[in-house]
């Protein structure tokens, strides 16, 4: 029994080394990927994904070599380039030229999709240069000439039922003053729930609509800035209930989706790091569930599925 006892206890010793090794080993290869990886997208002109790789690689290994400082001087150039592409974009909306001046600004938010100040160009490229589009602040018109126009057939889609019941607290009424004001001071959670409460009241009603429109638009960019991506995709996702073609919308939806799922990726690699290789590869399946085209989460799922498998033989 003692001599059974030694030879399990030696067993035990024995896949621990394995996997520390077999640890160590394969974040060194992801590390050397990942850098192979930035290197490529910086040289093909994708700046904007190139940071993201550093990141990861600072995740496995705080202090590889040159890393951080790669990192800063990405990040650096990001922000050149974007404020280059405003200055350039407001230099053509006082020529006019909206078309120029939305193609800076679009190539601005590219390279930097949480910079607030190129969104707010965007909006004021539609206002000043005379289109008014579900991107622009809604125009105000008197509320019985709204639900007029609805009631005639107007173009102006409420949310789902399922939606203001699910997002309602209170019976309380709300005024659509008190909706926009609330919008205004930027809670846009609080207003969503008002103007769902509006809608209730007076179903169609135009402005409304527009308005709870932009409210998940800006708090669903507010949720990115704020990296909380999970909420930031819940948000647009309703808003693709109501208006699937809004403005940028799919480019939002998008990169929530791919900073989500890179979330889901790091955290599969600090499971790893810990030795829990049932938990990294929940996590690095939700990362691939997300982005499928997150070739890192795949190529470290079935790592960690190989290691795991040694270790279950093992025992």
């Amino acid at each position: 029994m003692h001599t059974l006892g030694n030879r399990w206890g030696i067993l035990l010793i024995i896949a621990g080394i394995l996997s520390a090794c077999a640890t160590t080993q394969s974040l060194q290869q992801v590390a050397q990927m990942n850098q192979g990886e930035a290197s490529r997208l910086e040289a093909s002109g994708r700046l904007q994904d190139a940071p993201e790789r550093w990141k990861i690689i600072l995740t496995i290994d705080p202090q590889y070599p040159g890393a951080s400082q790669k990192k800063s001087e990405i990040e650096t150039k990001i922000k050149e380039q974007s404020n280059r592409h405003i200055v350039a974009g407001k230099e053509l909306m006082q020529r006019r030229d909206k078309q120029g001046a939305q193609r800076e600004f679009m190539a601005a938010l590219r390279l930097d999709p949480l910079n607030r100040e190129t969104l707010d160009q965007l909006y004021q490229s539609e206002q000043q240069l005379g289109e008014q589009t579900a991107f622009a602040r809604p125009s105000r018109k008197g509320g019985a000439q709204a639900r007029s126009e609805a009631h005639q057939g107007g173009d102006a889609k409420s949310p789902p039922t399922e939606e203001a019941e699910e997002e309602e607290e209170t019976g309380e009424d709300v005024s659509f003053a008190e909706a926009t004001a609330l919008f205004r001071r930027g809670d846009y959670l609080a207003a969503i729930d008002a103007f769902n409460r509006v809608l209730l009241q007076q179903p169609g009603l135009r402005e409304a609509v527009e308005y709870q429109k932009l409210a998940y638009y800006n708090q669903g960019v507010a949720y990115i800035a704020k990296e909380n991506y999970a909420e930031a995709l819940r948000m647009f996702e309703r808003l693709r209930r109501i208006q699937p073609d809004f403005k940028r919308l799919p480019h939002y939806i998008q990169t929530a989706r791919e900073k989500l799922a890179d979330q889901h990726y790091l955290a599969g690699i600090r499971q790893y790091k810990e030795k829990k290789l049932k938990e990294a590869i929940e996590e690095w399946d939700q990362a691939l569930a997300l982005n499928p085209k997150l070739e890192n989460a795949r190529r470290s799922k079935e790592r960690a599925r190989g290691l795991l498998k040694s270790l279950e033989e093992i025992k």
